[in-house]
């Protein structure tokens, strides 16, 4: 877990972040991955085959085999999309995905997993 540094305005708010920090953890020990993934935040656009709807959404984490987005819609299992993932030293990279699992993260939010299957060219 992240070290709290310098002084937070009151111990309400410190005791706030801490938990939030717990949260954060304890949500990533039940999580059933294939692979380690690291922390990566990152706009992410997706295109799902079958719809002219562009979806926005941010990365939570990243591993050579999927990645985790965070959006404010559901997204149906199995989908499969062309995931446009900014880059800040270059152009954008597109994968071509598919959507494993969804699941709420938070009151309006949803969290969702995708599997990489290739570069989109």
């Amino acid at each position: 877990m992240l070290r709290l540094s310098g002084t937070a305005p009151n111990m309400d708010v410190e005791n706030a972040v801490r938990d939030l920090l717990e949260e954060d953890a304890f949500y990533d020990r039940i999580e059933n991955r294939s692979a380690h993934r690291e922390h990566l935040v990152r706009p992410v656009t997706m295109q799902i085959r079958g719809s002219s709807e562009t979806i926005l959404s941010f990365s939570r984490g990243v591993s050579a085999a999927g990645i985790g987005l965070i959006t404010d819609v559901e997204i149906p299992e199995r989908s499969t999309a062309v995931l446009t993932i900014e880059s800040l030293k270059g152009g954008p990279v597109k994968v071509l995905a598919q959507c494993r699992w969804c699941r709420p993260f938070g009151a309006n939010w949803k969290i969702s997993g995708w599997q990489f299957i290739n570069i989109h060219r």
